[in-house]
């Protein structure tokens, strides 16, 4: 077998249509469509489509980006896999594992740090060494569960004559904002769909948040105004974007919006999610929470660097990193000294590290923000041994993470 780059759009498409029902790739049409819009991305430069072959036979695939992503403030470039297929007859073979391989090897090859992906199946990519990212809370809730804010300006409508500005406002949002990741023409799309609307926020003139949504029809004349995306560089325009909700209550029943925010319950008048039901006892649902995106360190010394004036926290402590990555079969050992909560690599033989023994996929989660050290400790997901006081100051280090926040899909 063989892993090669593809322009097979079709017959990838065919793959797809059997592996994904939900894409909805049921008529001649609809393949014609998808295949040529493949065709489509491939002429950007951040989009490369791969196929696995025996000989002439396409056995499966998948699609690798190249985005420039916000880590801690520095644009580190990083490598995104989607839409990943196995053709039926041909699984449990260890494809998906050589094209995962794969996608590493690249990574590494071409100075990418860092690989994320949506999984379709979270305990199948852990075992490949990704580690969980943050996690996305929806709310549903009526118009009149949002406070209104007095002295705050209206919204603007926004459509596709305004994605430029929009595109602009974006990149400096993503520039602000740990985790985000570089977005290119294609992923505006929404701007100019036919069944979504776009609002903004602006002041003195200029963009500082803009808001995503469609209007769906339930029965009668209930209808849903579910957020697509949503971003904001200022307090004002979140507000405004709330007071628009708030005045939508003589039209809209519930509006199911998207946020990485944990705490956005404390600013509901009323918290309870649209469907009104108790999940424990005297405990009243106010969100589902999902988990999606992943990511996998692939170089450590490169992402690193990279960040090398990042604070993980106040605290100095050396460290002796005891990686294990089942995937490769591997264990690696890196020493970090922390001075301030900054990084810098030591000697790996330095008598008073602390030894933090983990998986790559546990390592990932932990540097990139998504969870703290004393959780992965509490779950008997890392293992830790040193002096008491090395130990204290590990745990400082990463107690209080920046969690990443990405609205990228891929």
């Amino acid at each position: 077998m063989e892993i090669r780059r593809t322009t097979d759009y079709r017959d990838f498409t065919e793959i797809l249509s059997r592996c994904y029902p939900v894409m909805g790739l049921t008529t001649e049409e609809d393949k014609q469509k998808a295949a040529e819009h493949r065709e489509k991305m491939e002429a950007y430069e951040n989009v490369s489509h791969y196929g696995v072959y025996d000989e002439d036979q396409l056995l499966g695939g998948f699609i690798q980006y190249a985005f420039p992503m916000n880590v801690y403030g520095q644009t580190l470039p990083s490598a995104g896999v989607g839409t990943l297929a196995v053709d039926l007859p041909y699984k449990k073979r260890g494809i998906a594992k050589q094209m995962i391989t794969h996608v590493i090897e690249e990574a590494k090859d071409q100075g990418f740090p860092l690989v994320q992906l949506y999984p379709f199946r979270p305990d199948f990519y852990r075992k490949m060494g990704f580690g969980s990212g943050p996690k996305l809370q929806v709310y549903r809730f009526a118009p009149e569960q949002v406070p209104f804010q007095e002295q705050i300006k209206p919204v603007d409508a926004l459509n596709s004559n305004h994605t430029e500005e929009i595109s602009s406002f974006y990149h400096d949002w993503a520039q602000d904002t740990h985790g985000a990741c570089d977005k290119k023409d294609y992923e505006f799309r929404y701007i100019s769909a036919a069944h979504t609307h776009t609002i903004g926020y602006r002041e003195n003139g200029k963009l500082k948040g803009y808001l995503v949504y469609e209007m769906k029809h339930e029965t009668g004349f209930h209808q849903e105004l579910k957020v697509i995306d949503w971003f904001t560089l200022s307090n004002d325009a979140f507000h405004s974007f709330m007071n628009f909700f708030h005045n939508q209550k003589d039209q809209v029943d519930v509006i199911t919006f998207p946020t990485y925010d944990e705490d956005i319950a404390f600013f509901l008048k009323d918290p309870r999610y649209k469907a009104d039901r108790m999940i424990h006892r005297l405990y009243h649902k106010t969100h589902e929470t999902g988990t999606g995106l992943m990511y996998r360190i692939v170089d450590l010394p490169l992402f690193m660097n990279y960040i090398y004036d990042h604070s993980f926290g106040p605290a100095s402590v050396t460290i002796n990193f005891i990686i294990n990555d089942s995937f490769s079969n591997q264990q690696q050992s890196y020493c970090y000294t922390f001075k301030n909560g900054q990084a810098s690599q030591a000697d790996s033989s330095t008598p008073w590290a602390v030894k933090l023994s983990l998986d790559i996929a546990e390592l990932s989660s932990l540097l990139m923000g998504c969870i703290s050290l004393e959780k992965l400790l509490d779950y008997r997901k890392a293992e830790i041994d040193g002096s008491e006081q090395g130990i204290k100051q590990a745990i400082k280090l990463f107690a209080f993470p920046e969690k990443p926040v990405s609205w990228s899909f891929f």
